[in-house]
């Protein structure tokens, strides 16, 4: 463990390398408390690179050897993804998620579904044409006569166009095929939120996990820096071996927060690599804006104008909607099958049929007519139908009637989630700037001989837990966010520009 923190520290003073990431500044909006350092910029660690200070167990032509290739290392991969943001990473989600994929094909497939249904209604021509030829052999029995064999052609060309003028059934399956294209346009748009869902949650884990990572990366150091000045000051006889021990106890507790903050940190990393199907390097991804806009923005209106904007905007409520649409039309077309149709046909037919009696004759005929046709008796099938259909109406009202009680939980949980979670957010701010004056206090306490090392320890660690409580809160408040806008806000790109 020892030997991993004297790596790190060699790493901070490596020009280009930034081991420590921002992220959890923007995602609390908290400076880190006076006297305590925080990583610089990677400028300034080119600036400072020409004088590193000495280590003991790593030799400076070690570091010289090693440090390009674990730069190239890390160089490599940050171009995976540069200057990764939310509209990026779900744009890179949308172009390999099969949920997408599958409502596109969902979609033209509809689509092409309302052109079919129209074309019903449409005229229809048709041409047929037929050429033959027939022989036809006479004899003449007791006589003295010859037979006689004759070849004779036929042809015949038809030309028929038809015009439906009364089709009750095809008028109802085009409405329906028209509400059913509707219905899978309001799926895509649903998948399309949820991804957006996904991506921003695993986007906000990620910032999540580096904050947190970063304030245990912190905490390591300054626990570092406390355990150096006990032991001076029991060198100097100013301190026990109590507080070395203790301070030494700390710091690896510590140590050991922050491997797991690491490990979780990379854990988020896989999971928004799978979301979006492609890798992010570290400090490649660009924050959110702070928590407050977003909360005050959902908080400016009232839960019932949530609540009603989601039951309007929805994609999923649309979509379900479009269904019972669709339902009904079924019903209206199962029972259309009683009713009469009319169509307009006209035809014109060319034909020659030569035989014995009617050689070299050929006739042209123009024809047009209304031609009615009305159902009688369909073996109760029909009626079997339209109990199918009410049934499938009735099913889909209960769904819609479903979705629109949970919808409405949603946004109530969620809108609740960010009230609270904004409150949680600004008392732990108030309480980490009391935390960051109760340190000031204990190091100048230290100082004139009032405090002891426990006491800025202490102090150290309710710093660390306060920082550390804020990012969580921030991260929850951040979920609800997201929950409320991809419910109630019109489209992706209306909830992309309020996370950015």
């Amino acid at each position: 463990m020892s030997a991993f923190c004297g790596l790190r520290r060699r790493l901070r003073h490596v020009p280009n390398f930034h081991p420590l990431g921002e992220n959890w500044q923007h995602i609390v909006n908290a400076a880190p408390p006076p006297g305590v350092t925080t990583p610089a910029h990677p400028a300034q660690h080119m600036a400072d690179a020409g004088s590193p200070r000495p280590h003991g167990c790593l030799c400076k032509t070690a570091v010289a050897l090693w440090m390009p290739l674990l730069l190239g290392l890390f160089s490599t991969q940050a171009a995976a993804v540069e200057h990764l943001d939310l509209a990026t990473a779900y744009r890179l989600a949308a172009t390999q998620d099969p949920g997408i994929t599958v409502a596109r094909a969902r979609l033209e497939a509809d689509t092409a579904g309302v052109d079919i249904a129209y074309s019903r209604l449409l005229p229809a021509v048709g041409f047929t044409a037929s050429l033959g030829r027939s022989r036809t052999e006479t004899e003449y029995p007791g006589s003295l006569r010859p037979g006689v064999t004759n070849d004779y052609e036929s042809r015949n060309l038809a030309l028929t166009a038809r015009q439906p003028l009364y089709r009750p059934v095809d008028r109802a399956g085009l409405a329906k095929a028209e509400e059913q294209a509707g219905a899978s346009a309001h799926v895509l748009r649903l998948v399309q939120a949820d991804l957006l869902k996904r991506v921003a949650r695993a986007y906000a884990q990620v910032l999540t996990a580096q904050a947190q990572r970063d304030v245990a990366s912190n905490e390591v150091e300054r626990l570092g820096t406390v355990l150096r000045q006990a032991e001076r000051g029991f060198t100097a006889g100013a301190a026990t071996r109590t507080d070395i021990e203790d301070a030494r106890a700390r710091r690896d507790i510590a140590a050991a927060a922050l491997v797991r903050a690491e490990g979780e940190l990379v854990r988020a990393r896989e999971a928004l690599q799978i979301v979006i199907g492609a890798a992010t390097a570290p400090q490649t991804l660009r924050p959110f804006v702070t928590v407050e806009p977003l909360a005050q923005h959902v908080l400016a209106l009232p839960l019932e104008r949530w609540q009603e904007q989601a039951l309007t905007r929805n994609p999923e409520v649309m979509a379900l909607r479009a269904h019972v649409r669709a339902a009904e039309e079924e019903v209206r077309r199962q029972r259309a099958q009683h009713l009469p149709t009319l169509d307009l046909v006209a035809s014109r037919r060319h034909s020659r049929n030569d035989a014995e009696t009617t050689i070299g004759q050929q006739y042209d005929t123009t024809g047009i007519a209304l031609q009615f046709n009305l159902p009688l008796y369909a073996g109760g099938g029909i009626d079997a139908s339209v109990r199918a259909a009410l049934a499938a109406k009735s099913e889909a009202e209960g769904r819609l009637d479903a979705r629109r009680r949970e919808l409405r939980q949603t946004i109530t949980q969620g809108y609740h989630g960010v009230r609270y979670g904004l409150a949680q957010w600004q008392a732990l701010a108030q309480a980490e700037r009391s935390a960051e004056q109760a340190l000031i206090g204990a190091r100048k306490g230290l100082e004139a001989g009032t405090r002891n090392t426990v006491d800025v320890l202490n102090a150290e660690q309710d710093l660390a837990r306060t920082r550390a409580s804020r990012i969580d809160i921030a991260y929850q408040t951040l979920v609800a966010l997201i929950e409320v806008l991809t419910a109630a806000e019109e489209g992706v790109d209306a909830v992309l520009e309020r996370l950015q």
